[in-house]
């Protein structure tokens, strides 16, 4: 009976991505890789076989996975407003600079220097190909942005060259618009640290159910993991306060956005 599950494990593990995943031009870094999903299921199963503790075995699973998703996210979001702090620090400079009379060619050489040493590397990557549209004459105005704060300074660029709009005022424009956007989401994220706390302790209270069971001798955890009725519990118990963090989060996320 093991041996089939296995094989049907191994075969989902190895199977081939997707037509849409294979044509897919994206950058590797910004898409998933196409086997981790099924290699990570393939490793459940084989493990619940192994153990003979199915419920336990995928209880353990939601729970873990559950908790990389609650610090991937939290991980994103602390890079995205690293990036934007980075990207309105380095439109100041560029509009400044610019302001000054600095021609755009040294302006952007200028403001990239003031660039912190931690700067994301999509931001990085970012400056340095502005740097060299705007050194070698490729035109700034084609130029495509990875990052999302300095995805319009090609077309802002374009918009200054044949409207004769000052290219400054319009940095400074977007780095205005970049801070305003960073001071209403620090206000918004201070406004939601009580539901955070509230979303917190409710995926704790089932937890301390069973210490407090098992301080009043009831013997909670034999009982979930003894499999049978228990194993079910909790297995749907694990269930459903996984799916309550993870929708929690996404609540106060985008809520914080």
């Amino acid at each position: 009976m093991t041996a089939p599950f296995l094989l049907a494990a191994a075969a989902a593990a190895a199977a081939p991505p997707p037509p849409a995943a294979r044509v897919d031009t994206q950058p590797a870094r910004r898409r998933p890789a196409p086997r981790a999903i099924p290699a990570a299921v393939a490793l459940v199963v084989a493990a619940a076989l192994v153990v003979d503790r199915a419920s336990l075995v995928f209880a353990a699973s939601m729970a873990a996975a559950a908790a990389v998703h609650a610090v991937a996210a939290r991980r994103e979001a602390a890079a995205a407003a690293r990036r934007s702090q980075a990207a309105a620090a380095f439109l100041g400079h560029l509009a400044t600079n610019l302001e000054a009379g600095a021609a755009p060619p040294v302006a952007l050489a200028r403001a990239a220097d003031h660039l912190p040493a931690d700067a994301p590397p999509e931001l990085a990557g970012d400056v340095a190909r502005l740097k060299h549209h705007a050194r070698t004459g490729a035109g700034v105005g084609a130029f495509t942005a990875d990052t999302p704060e300095l995805a319009r300074l090609g077309v802002l660029w374009a918009l200054s060259a044949t409207r004769g709009v000052p290219l400054a005022r319009l940095a400074a424009a977007a780095r205005d618009e970049i801070d305003h956007a960073n001071r209403h989401r620090a206000a918004t994220r201070a406004a939601l640290a009580g539901p955070q706390t509230t979303a917190v302790v409710l995926a704790l209270l089932p937890l301390a159910g069973v210490l407090m069971g098992t301080a009043m001798g009831a013997n909670p955890v034999a009982f979930l993991v003894g499999g049978g009725l228990g194993g079910v519990l909790l297995t749907v118990g694990t269930a459903l306060v996984c799916a309550g963090v993870v929708v929690s989060q996404r609540i106060i996320q985008g809520a914080a956005s």
